[in-house]
């Protein structure tokens, strides 16, 4: 008879199969290289973002005040909505639209089919046409059409702001991928290497047998997978980034507390049978 080796574990079952047994997340602390380190710490931020894109994809309203205060204070006013009450607006367009000058103070100007001369050295302004309107703020403009959802004659603030938001949604969508990406990478650089450097350090009192700082980072990426998973389905259902890396860092504390109370973070005296997910 021909004997049969067993196929060692490949790399991303041996981390998945470890996720939920610290004992065998201690054994496997020495089985990945570096290259495989970095493709774990991307999956890991990846499903933090994952709900990023999902969640302004099908937003449908949007809090523009943050973004462009002056745009949105006088798309709320009291001119702008006695203004839009009173026009003639049918199909998603304005008919017999003629230039006409809502608000203009030093730094702002909004109206419809506004001149040159009205926009010149304003910060801000809002021209509105017959299908589209342009807004023009911190240096940028935006174009925009209007777009159904919200009365014109009753809200004439949300019916801006959600036509504006509509029509830059892909825009708005890989700008907040990026600024909350770039968080969430910070945050998971701080978490991985913080815990990897203080489960290092413990090796000099011989408190723990970690060896080097490798094995401290493979044993923190494998107790943040949990966490991580858990944060991203959170997100899924509710979005809120501050939640997510709040559910992150406390299982990952969690995870640690559990690891420790099962291990001590050392070896068994035998532990063959620990390594049977290992090369």
């Amino acid at each position: 008879m021909q004997s049969t080796k067993n196929k060692p574990t490949a790399f991303p079952v041996r981390f998945f199969g470890s996720l939920f047994s610290p004992r065998r997340m201690f054994a496997n602390r020495d089985q990945f290289n570096w290259l495989q380190i970095i493709v774990l710490f991307i999956f890991l931020t990846a499903v933090m973002v994952m709900p990023i894109p999902f969640y302004y994809n099908h937003q449908t309203n949007f809090n523009l005040s943050p973004f462009l205060p002056h745009i949105d204070k006088m798309m709320a006013s009291d001119q702008m909505q006695t203004a839009l009450k009173a026009a003639d607006y049918h199909n998603q367009q304005f008919d017999n639209v003629q230039h006409q000058v809502i608000i203009k103070t030093k730094d702002n100007v909004a109206g419809f089919d506004l001149t040159t001369a009205d926009m010149a050295g304003r910060k801000n302004v809002i021209n509105l046409h017959t299908n589209t309107f342009q807004v023009k703020s911190v240096g940028s403009t935006f174009k925009a059409k209007y777009v159904p959802g919200h009365n014109l004659k009753t809200n004439a603030h949300a019916f801006l702001v959600n036509s504006w938001y509509q029509s830059n949604k892909v825009m708005i969508g890989l700008f907040m991928l990026m600024a909350l990406g770039l968080i969430i990478v910070g945050v998971n650089l701080i978490l991985v290497n913080g815990a990897a450097f203080f489960l290092f350090l413990s090796r000099h009192n011989k408190i723990t047998h970690i060896r080097n700082f490798r094995e401290g980072v493979n044993l923190t990426l494998m107790m943040m997978g949990i966490g991580s998973l858990l944060a991203m389905v959170i997100g899924l259902i509710h979005f809120d980034v501050t939640i997510e890396l709040t559910v992150q860092s406390l299982s990952l504390a969690f995870v640690v507390l559990w690891v420790y109370l099962k291990t001590k973070f050392k070896d068994p005296e035998v532990d063959q049978t620990m390594l049977l997910w290992a090369n």
